[in-house]
């Protein structure tokens, strides 16, 4: 990216646009108060993969800090605990080591100089922002965080790369709220990493203790935030941005969440002259919409009550407001050409076309890689399918709802979506499958993967014959190994594959049992043939039916199954 020159951009084209800058600032609401609890309340909240499962023991004290949790989340509370501390212990040392470099060797913390560029996708929750993150992150020229780094965001390469691997059993293929794709290495949003390591986000106040809303929406803009919090969020946001970038350095650097188009001045102050910003925006309805059915997806995540639709419907029109209004008074001390705004059906319309219009404005070029990129990965989507969704409370509008919702609409581009491209984009051919090099992959994964573990075992019994290790764990990679090698070979996934994994991965396991307990203890070593059978057959059987044994071979076989099931499109930019 190179500087732009001096000259000012205004986001007030629209007369409309100017008038509104000019009284909304003395129109905005007030913080509301705590929000009433619903009476929708589980008898009973069952554990959950949660958003914040692996945030640090000392984030989530933080967060406790002052609340009191209702015996009917006790147990959601006891497993995000033990979440917890398993990611506390293998990030432990990475931490450690990362935050005395950063502060010591660092001259200043708090910036990040990044030369290829940063875009920063801005817009408020449910406005279109995911579908542009993953159509920018198709560019092989740019780097973006994964799922697998945002939710261990205290990590670092080596427990990232553990992270990484173990996710998969407990992450689905696409998101609740909208079956939009999802994965450990699915482009995501840079917000749960500063809530995952800084506890600097509004997330907990959002999802998790919603009538604590006043606590954490300061950090929404952050000008209710003391000077040394200010620091702490740039600290936290430059620190996970310099491990993202560290593979790829001459990368540009793509990050989004939706709370950023209140952030465009502490962005400028962390990564400078090299920082840009995408605006989307959508029509406001939908959004408001859309975020009650958000919340409501993502409410087995509370350790409280459910918000009251009334209350909630109103606090997401003053956040919903606060925001658009900081994105376009803060957007206008940027230089030309440092921000472009699109709007979500647009971009729906024509992708290409949007995003290579954005890109002019902003200086850069929509590569030929790139455009393919998207192309493929547009094709393999296929065509969007809703979730089927039952009736939910989605509030009553307040009396003030109406001149919110046209507030919004005054600071959004003047911008009517243009006339769907026929054909909407470059063909593509459709992938070919070939599930018998799929299956033949499988199995010789399956052997190969078997031999190792048995020689694992006893090269570990000559080096220590008083060692006598089973290694189950081994079947967590192996079913990975399985499920990667027979959707990569097939050149897609299936069910009916992903149940071949999956067998396959429990074959293994089972089988390979006997010469470990041969190897291991070798029970009637000096008795008759059937007595040799018939003990290491009950010790082999003893083994695989331990309660840790079975734990693991669910989670291979679950992990071999999601791999080679994969019938969507590959994430973005992998």
């Amino acid at each position: 990216m190179t500087r732009s020159n001096s000259s000012r951009t205004h986001f007030t084209n629209n007369p409309t646009n100017r008038d509104a800058l000019d009284g909304i600032c003395s129109s905005m609401p007030p913080p509301e108060d705590p929000i009433p609890p619903s009476n929708r309340n589980p008898v009973l909240a069952a554990p959950v993969a949660h958003l914040l499962a692996l945030a640090p023991l000392d984030v989530w004290l933080r967060m406790l800090a002052g609340t009191r949790i209702h015996p009917r989340y006790w147990i959601r509370l006891l497993g995000i605990g033990f979440t917890s501390l398993v990611g506390t212990l293998w990030s432990l040392p990475e931490r450690i080591v990362f935050g005395i470099c950063w502060r010591l060797l660092k001259k200043n913390p708090e910036q990040l100089d990044h030369p290829p560029g940063v875009l920063v996708i801005v817009g408020y929750y449910r406005s279109g922002t995911t579908h542009a993150h993953n159509l920018i992150a198709c560019d092989p020229d740019s780097v973006t965080p994964r799922w697998y780094q945002a939710l261990l965001g205290q990590g670092c390469w080596l427990s990232w790369a553990v992270t990484r691997f173990l996710l998969v059993p407990f992450l689905g293929s696409s998101r609740p709220q909208d079956n939009v794709g999802f994965g450990p290495m699915w482009p995501a949003e840079d917000d749960f990493a500063l809530a995952g390591w800084g506890a600097c986000s509004t997330l907990p106040g959002r999802l998790i203790f919603p009538s604590r809303w006043s606590k954490w929406s300061k950090w929404n803009t952050l000008e209710q935030c003391s000077e040394s919090e200010r620091a702490r969020w740039r600290r936290t946001l430059a620190g996970f941005a310099w491990k993202v970038t560290r593979r790829h350095p001459n990368k540009m650097l793509v990050l989004k969440t939706p709370s950023h188009g209140a952030h465009i001045s502490e962005l400028v102050e962390i990564f400078g002259d090299h920082v840009r910003f995408i605006h989307v925006s959508r029509d406001s309805i939908k959004v408001i919409e859309s975020n009650m059915r958000m919340h409501d997806d993502l409410s087995s995540h509370l350790l409280e009550s459910r918000m009251d639709a009334d209350a909630l419907r109103e606090r997401i029109v003053n956040e919903y407001l606060e925001i658009e209004y900081a994105t376009v008074a803060q957007s206008q001390s940027l230089d030309e050409g440092r921000i472009a705004f699109m709007t979500h059906e647009a971009l729906i319309a024509d992708p290409i076309g949007q995003l290579a219009k954005s890109y002019q404005t902003l200086g850069l070029e929509l590569s030929g890689p790139h455009s393919d990129a998207i192309a493929q990965y547009l094709h393999d989507l296929g065509a969007y399918k809703r979730p089927t969704r039952l009736p939910i409370d989605l509030g009553t509008p307040s009396t003030t709802e109406p001149e919110s919702i046209e507030q919004i609409r005054a600071l959004h581009p003047s911008c009517h979506p243009p006339e769907r491209v026929d054909p909407p984009l470059p063909p593509h051919p459709d992938r070919t499958i070939h599930p018998i090099r799929g299956l033949f992959a499988a199995v010789i994964a399956s052997l190969v993967w078997g031999l190792l573990w048995i020689w694992t075992i006893w090269i570990i019994k000559q080096v220590n014959p008083e060692i006598k290790p089973r290694l189950d764990q081994l079947v967590w990679i192996g079913g990975s190994a399985v499920g990667l090698a027979a959707v990569h070979f097939a050149g897609g996934g299936s069910k009916r594959l992903g149940y071949i994994a999956a067998g396959l991965t429990l074959l293994v396991f089972v089988s390979i049992s006997f010469p470990i307990t041969l190897i291991n203890w070798n029970f009637a070593v000096d008795s008759t043939t059937s007595d040799f059978l018939y003990h290491n057959s009950k010790g082999a059987l003893h083994g695989i039916l331990a309660p840790s044994s079975i734990a693991f071979a669910v989670l291979g076989m679950l992990t071999a199954w999601r791999h080679a099931s994969s019938t969507g499109p590959n994430a973005p930019g992998t």
